[in-house]
């Protein structure tokens, strides 16, 4: 008997294979899709990300705004006189800069001088090539008297004669500890020339011996008998990075070159650039840095072989425009000292790689224990690459802290 099968019997065969067949159709479609999310639609980007946290304040450091100062006391021009800079340069300076030397010394009438001129002293005291603490004891003879005023001390400034960082540290520390002893109301600076940046690691004292820390930026147009080119932001960005959690920072020298006797030509348009750089757009963005102190200096005043002329006083163009930035409120006109407030909310600035997942920021698992070790990883969103890192969603991250960003180009 030949069996037969119906039509209704054969069309329900086909649906369930057919069914089958999709099973497997859809798993390879989801399986693909796993791999484009993972490594083609991932890409790092690099990112300025800041972080709002609670700083303690140093000594004498402002909760907000910024102290200047100027170095006159090779400004023949002017006399030598900080008041005369003053009003030359249309803004009240808080620091008069000294330079001591064994051969010039600094007398107490000098700081009776500049406390009646109602400026702090700010004493540049350079490390001689034997580590002889001779200059120091000197200066503090010299300066102690009966006086309990604020006084900053940069002390041993980084330069590039120095060779050995293991002896500079000794003599440092050791120098910290004789300038607490006997002067009270001292801040000590440390500071680095922005040649040697990249030394900081080894020439760094220690935060116990560090009260502020400061730059040394110096702008010539010929350096060696070269044209001088440095990028001065990625300098500060180094610096102000290696600093901001710990320490209230100074820009302790700027000079900026605007005439030049290796080829005795002037660049006043290029100075007044630089001079708006470091007063205006490095000091918006780096809220942490609350001191400028200007090095108003021919060099031929200091040096027959002397090349560049760094003075705003001497060009009209450069105090025209640098009256104007000092109109701005942010400068103060003399020092504070906070006693209620302790702490400042400050954006802390982070060099960061994130990752996009599609077009959502991610940041990678490494970050959230360094910058957000309160927030609760469960309540983010969280994604993994193919070699299992982990990466939490950023708008997740900005519901528990204070964080905005900027992508680099």
């Amino acid at each position: 008997m030949k069996k037969t099968i119906s039509i209704g019997i054969i069309f329900l065969m086909l649906i369930v294979t057919m069914m089958g067949f999709g099973g497997c159709s859809q798993k390879h479609i989801y399986e693909d899709e796993t791999v484009s999310v993972n490594e083609i639609s991932k890409r790092d980007v690099d990112m300025e990300l800041y972080v709002r946290e609670e700083i303690e304040l140093g000594k004498y450091e402002p909760f907000s705004g910024i102290y200047l100062g100027a170095y006159v006391e090779k400004n023949k021009d002017i006399n030598k006189d900080i008041l005369a800079f003053e009003e030359i340069i249309g803004h009240t300076q808080t620091f008069k800069v000294f330079q001591y030397t064994l051969e010039e010394g600094l007398s107490s009438q000098e700081i009776l001088k500049c406390m009646a001129q109602r400026k702090v002293p700010y004493i540049k005291l350079l490390l001689g090539k034997d580590f002889d603490l001779v200059p120091l004891y000197r200066m503090i003879s010299d300066i102690k008297a009966s006086y309990n005023v604020p006084i900053f001390i940069e002390l041993f400034p980084v330069s590039g004669r120095l060779t050995n960082p293991i002896e500079y540290k000794e003599t440092y520390q050791r120098a910290y500890e004789v300038v607490k002893k006997y002067l009270e109301q001292s801040v000590v600076v440390w500071s680095i020339d922005d040649s040697r940046l990249y030394d900081m690691p080894l020439y760094y004292p220690g935060d116990e011996f560090v009260d502020w820390a400061g730059i040394n930026i110096y702008v010539p147009q010929y350096k060696n008998g070269m044209r001088y080119t440095n990028d001065h932001v990625e300098a500060v960005d180094f610096w102000y990075k290696s600093f901001q959690k710990t320490k209230p920072m100074i820009i302790s020298s700027l000079a900026i070159s605007h005439y030049s006797r290796v080829d005795h030509t002037y660049t006043l348009q290029d100075a007044q650039n630089k001079l708006g750089l470091f007063y205006k757009d490095i000091l918006s963005v780096y809220p942490r840095i609350k001191g400028v102190l200007y090095i108003d200096v021919d060099m031929e005043q200091v040096s027959k072989s002397g090349k560049e002329d760094y003075r705003i006083t001497s060009q009209k163009q450069l105090v025209e425009y640098m009256k104007k930035i000092f109109k701005s409120e942010a400068f103060l006109e003399g020092i504070e000292e906070l006693e209620d407030e302790k702490k400042i909310p400050v954006f802390m600035k982070y060099s960061i790689v994130a990752a996009q997942f599609n077009s959502e920021l991610y940041l990678p698992q490494k970050y959230m224990s360094i910058l957000f070790k309160k927030i609760p990883l469960s309540k983010l969103g969280m994604t993994q690459d193919l070699n299992g890192d982990k990466f939490y969603r950023l708008e997740d991250i900005g519901k528990y802290a204070e964080i905005y960003y900027e992508q680099q180009q």
